[in-house]
């Protein structure tokens, strides 16, 4: 069910979350979908919480605006945990809560313009249970706020027209319908299975008759922190990413759909610094990006067509034709989702795509890399776990079956052009005596492949065309992180289209949004 009928809960009183457990004991996987949004103090740990619902990845909300989702299945609930203070967390915060609970003590000197922040994250009607402390403030009723049944409980009724609800984008665009998804990458691959997740019928078209043959085909990737002495948006999405995607691989191991130790593993990784420092990591891992693709494609709302290029989307009254060579039509869709990289440039032709987004596209660029293999048995002294900073080292690749050896794995340049395979090779054996400076080792194969980069390195997430259609959308431009960003960027944009809370902070996700603002890019075109 699409999360723009669900209903939302605001907990900013989670404490040892005895509420959601209470729900989670009441609620069959025959009821609707709820959303259910909690604060914590920075630093929680998901082990503090109610023992029925710590994941079987144990995570950490390490700062102030951290957030972390997962769902409990069984009982039809999304749980979305922030970190940091009530007050300052519903400036972040995008949501449309039915229910709120805000139990805490007040500060009174910004009591008026937090009970005016708190009333732009209800729907008409919420109620808000809250603390007699401050229930007893002034500015209630000027923001809009009526007495409930009880000296502790408001009800959001404001005489005047609530225009920002949660079903506006609902209104442009029914959902759940039919999805069109161009690319059948880690991002492709992503959002397939964030819409098919909530009720979508997705269809995916890729060039190759196979999914995962363009930059997502690396036979491994390392997925690791990228810290940074401000915290910057790229920091933070990342560790938003690796949580999202250490949960996800669990997820799918336990369904059968991934091994662990094959397909990944959660290894940990050490970071080589400049100074010649290594620090330890512990929540890197490495991944097969392939079989994950796989997996998110394996969901029964899912039909993949491989060998299957789109030549040209039109529009139809509300419905999207998908053509193919010489018109023929391929599929309608309510949806088009871009995700083919630097392709959807051609796609978008004759669209009345936003300006801001136009100029994004034009800049769009290829990033050109390759990737060293060799025997792992003919590595001596290989480090225990995989090592980055001057590229990335995994030591000792799995083998796809027992007769496979396992392998090692160098690399990567990020180059405006591709390299000859002689000097890309001698590049990323550089690479191999700078992380791992005691290894003796010969390649003995190898990969190149592109990746799609934006103008400031950044994905692009988000509608493509002028205000107010939604219909189109972006999500690309990960260039050497996508196996970070791909999943929580498909989260995002799979709330902001079905009208849910979104996964990140309002200013995070603005950081990555395809009409986000920045200095002015001449369109080429």
């Amino acid at each position: 069910m699409s999360g723009s009928t669900a209903r939302t809960v605001l907990d900013t009183a989670f404490g040892d979350g005895e509420r959601l457990a209470v729900l989670v004991d009441a609620r069959t996987t025959s009821d609707p979908w709820l959303h259910y949004v909690a604060v914590v103090p920075t630093g929680w740990d998901s082990r503090d919480g109610p023992q029925s619902l710590v994941p079987a990845m144990p995570f950490t909300l390490e700062a102030t605006g951290d957030m972390q989702r997962f769902a409990v299945e069984a009982a039809r609930i999304r749980v979305t945990l922030c970190a940091g203070s009530p007050v300052r967390l519903i400036k972040a915060l995008d949501l449309q809560a039915d229910t709120v609970w805000w139990q805490h003590f007040p500060d009174a000197d910004n009591a008026e313009a937090t009970i005016k922040a708190l009333a732009r994250l209800c729907v008409h009607g919420a109620f808000v249970h809250t603390a007699p402390a401050w229930a007893a403030l002034p500015g209630w009723q000027a923001a809009g706020f009526v007495p409930g049944e009880g000296a502790s409980l408001w009800v959001y009724t404001p005489p005047w027209r609530v225009r920002r609800t949660r079903h506006t984008q609902r209104d442009l665009m029914p959902t759940p319908a039919r999805c069109a998804v161009i690319g059948a990458g880690i991002s492709g691959a992503a959002l397939a299975d964030a819409m098919a997740r909530r009720g979508w019928a997705v269809t995916v078209f890729d060039t190759h008759a196979q999914p995962a043959q363009g930059g997502s085909g690396v036979p491994a990737a390392l997925v690791a922190p990228l810290p940074s002495a401000d915290d910057n948006p790229a920091t933070r999405l990342t560790r938003h990413g690796l949580r999202w995607m250490r949960q996800t691989l669990q997820a799918l191991s336990a369904r059968g759909l991934l091994r662990h130790g094959v397909d990944w593993e959660a290894s940990g990784a050490t970071r080589l610094l400049e100074t010649g420092e290594r620090h330890w990591q512990a929540d890197g891992l490495w991944l097969r990006p392939a079989a994950l693709v796989r997996a998110w494609l394996a969901h029964p709302q899912i039909n993949f067509h491989g060998d299957c290029p789109v030549a040209r989307i039109a529009r139809h009254d509300a419905v999207w034709q998908i053509e193919g060579a010489g018109g023929k039509l391929l599929a309608q869709a309510e949806l088009v989702l871009l995700a083919n990289g630097l392709d959807g440039q051609r796609l978008l032709r004759g669209l009345d795509v936003d300006p801001r987004t136009a100029s994004a596209l034009a800049m769009l660029h290829a990033a050109y890399g390759t990737v060293s293999l060799g025997v792992a048995d003919d590595m001596a002294n290989a480090p225990a776990a995989p090592t980055h900073g001057a590229g990335s080292l995994i030591p000792k690749l799995p083998g796809l079956t027992a007769a496979d050896p396992a392998r090692w794995l160098v690399g990567a340049d990020f180059s405006a052009q591709p390299l000859p395979l002689k000097q890309a090779q001698a590049a990323n054996m550089q690479r191999l005596q700078t992380l791992a400076p005691e290894l003796r080792a010969e390649a003995s194969a190898h990969w190149q492949g592109q990746r799609c980069v934006s103008h400031d390195r950044m994905p692009l997430v988000g509608p493509l065309l002028s205000a107010p259609d939604v219909s189109v959308w972006l999500c690309t431009g990960m260039g050497a992180r996508g196996m970070a960003w791909a999943g929580v960027c498909a989260e995002l944009s799979a709330s902001r289209i079905s009208g849910e809370p979104w996964p990140l902070s309002r200013d995070l996700a603005g950081s990555i949004d395809s009409l986000r603002r920045r200095t002015f890019i001449r369109h080429s075109s």
